[in-house]
């Protein structure tokens, strides 16, 4: 915005073509200084331009014509620009169809590629999840995922089955007891998801229609990579497996038939004792370290009154606890 002696010194020569900065200054009752500060602001303005036949003199200049002065330049190197990318997008959009096809060769014929970027991974996953049409299946070992996690699935499950999708998770026992995968599980179910937990899930796995199947290769605990499976006969393979995992689970939000002083991890724990597993591997199992593994341990056989583990294991099955 203009300084207040601009802008009275621009009021002046609007009414007085031909003025001198002497003339204002005696007209207006300013310093010379403040008058060629003024007159400066007004000129980079393009508000003020010398007298022609003057060269004192000074005239003042409309503000839209002052306006076009000051952006010709500017809006013609904006439209050049426009132009440019408007030509350099028709030349790129001309070459898409070429490589959507080339992509759906190549996709078609790769059966089982390997994933190892975890971001790569997303992006199939939110790809394929936004073109389902009739079911997912998810088998999800270990722990639940953050409560922020868990909230945009809520929003994009809810889609999913607003839309008739059937969606089926398999979780582990000990979720039961995680309150944000509790939450989620409770928000979507009331939108028709099913939910079902088993004492232990093998492999991570997510079937989108009849189309693809992502499996975590779990080469090792922390082996983030995934299996994309584009074979039809081993996506059928994987669906059979999950179906038949299905009809052994419990559903997840159903109450324990019988009172039990221990959490969900902690049964989970017990039945891996009662199948004979070592620490490490219910830990790797679980998803939880082997310390906290063998504290739950600890408290068990102290709950239990158990001599060994084995014991702990028989006595907690014979009170219905697992």
């Amino acid at each position: 915005m203009l300084g207040a002696t601009s802008l009275e010194v621009y009021r002046y020569a609007v009414g007085h073509p031909g003025w001198t900065r002497s003339e204002a200054s005696d007209a207006l009752g300013l310093t010379l200084r403040r008058i060629d500060e003024a007159v400066g602001e007004l000129s980079d303005r393009r508000l003020l331009s010398p007298q022609a036949g003057s060269p004192d003199g000074l005239v003042a200049v409309s503000p839209d014509v002052a306006l076009a002065d000051l952006v010709d330049a500017d809006e013609r190197a904006m439209q050049e620009l426009k132009a440019r990318i408007s030509t350099q997008r028709r030349e790129l959009s001309s070459l898409l169809p070429a490589f959507l096809d080339a992509r759906k060769h190549v996709l078609a014929s790769t059966s089982v590629e390997t994933l190892e970027d975890p971001h790569l991974i997303h992006r199939v996953l939110i790809d394929y999840g936004r073109d389902v049409t009739e079911k997912v299946y998810i088998a999800q070992p270990g722990q639940g995922s953050t409560a922020d996690v868990h909230e945009e699935s809520v929003r994009k499950d809810l889609e999913l089955l607003a839309n008739g999708v059937r969606r089926r998770t398999l979780y582990d026992t000990s979720t039961r007891d995680h309150v944000p995968t509790r939450k989620a599980v409770e928000a979507i179910a009331a939108g028709g998801g099913e939910f079902g937990v088993l004492p232990f899930i093998p492999l991570r796995m997510l079937v989108f229609d009849e189309k693809l199947a992502v499996v975590g290769r779990r080469l090792s605990h922390d082996d983030k990579a995934a299996l994309v499976i584009r074979d039809h006969s081993l996506i059928t393979i994987f669906t059979h497996l999950f179906d038949i995992a299905w009809e052994l689970s419990e559903s997840f939000l159903s109450p324990p038939q019988v009172v039990s002083p221990l959490s969900a991890m902690q049964r989970s724990i017990l039945q891996g004792l009662a199948n004979g597993l070592s620490d490490e591997s219910i830990a790797r199992r679980l998803d939880i370290n082997v310390r906290t593994c063998r504290r739950h341990i600890a408290w068990m056989l102290e709950t239990l009154r158990a001599d060994s583990r084995f014991q702990a294991a028989l006595k907690a099955r014979d009170a219905g606890w697992i």
